[in-house]
């Protein structure tokens, strides 16, 4: 089983919401809009989407995991990030392979942590830091710092680089540990353990979940 920020589960489910996309072509020039607006753009999108429909969301799961597929995944590079999590195995796999596992890896994210961002998306503040560009303004470390109100307080960074014209969520940070490096560590064992089709095999049957994502409804009580 992968084990990801038990702890702070709620804070990336949050995190989650504030924005994965199909295309693995970089660009290269930066968009006009600045990394910070256009994920805060993604944030109140989804926010406001589970504010207006939280009941029908709640009664009709699949429902919810749609919207997060049509307003959230688009804000991420999945190619990039399932590219970055297989490490090595991504240089062995088949073309069908890292698309079956990007989609597959995706689909488990959206799943785990739907529930916790469903029940707890107006518990928390973000707080908004200016980026930091690289000096090739297509790559950018975007810094928040995401409070609930029960007191908790997290530090979130995403990192984020150009891909068609726009910015795309590579990787993210919770208290400076990186999902992609920790899933790399925990999937990459699995793999080794098994092989990759089996890996992707339980991810697409609901057979391959976090530890966490349990964990994330205790912490949402």
């Amino acid at each position: 089983m992968i084990k990801f920020l038990t702890r702070p589960v709620v804070a990336l489910a949050l995190a989650v919401t504030v924005s994965m996309g199909m295309s693995a072509a970089r660009a290269d020039t930066a968009p006009a809009q600045a990394p910070d607006v256009a994920l805060k753009t993604t944030t109140d999108q989804i926010r406001g989407m589970i504010k207006d429909h939280y009941a029908e969301y709640k009664a009709d799961q699949p429902k919810f995991y749609q919207a997060v597929n049509d307003v959230v995944v688009p804000r991420f590079d999945v190619p990039g990030i399932a590219k970055l999590v297989l490490g090595a195995n991504y240089r062995t796999a088949t073309p069908d392979q890292r698309t079956r596992f990007a989609t597959a890896f995706k689909d488990m994210l959206v799943h785990s942590y739907a529930n916790a961002m469903l029940d707890n998306y107006k518990s928390a503040t973000i707080n908004w830091m200016p980026p930091r560009l690289a000096p090739n303004a297509t790559d950018a470390a975007v810094n928040t710092s995401l409070s609930r109100d029960n007191g908790q307080s997290y530090a979130i960074g995403f990192r984020v680089h150009v891909v068609d014209g726009d910015w795309k969520i590579y990787d993210i940070t919770v208290e400076n540990v990186s999902l992609v490096l920790n899933f790399r560590t925990q999937l990459n064992s699995e793999i080794k353990r098994t092989s990759l089709d089996d890996v992707i095999s339980r991810m697409q049957n609901g057979q391959f979940k976090s530890d966490s994502s349990s964990n994330s409804q205790q912490k949402a009580n």
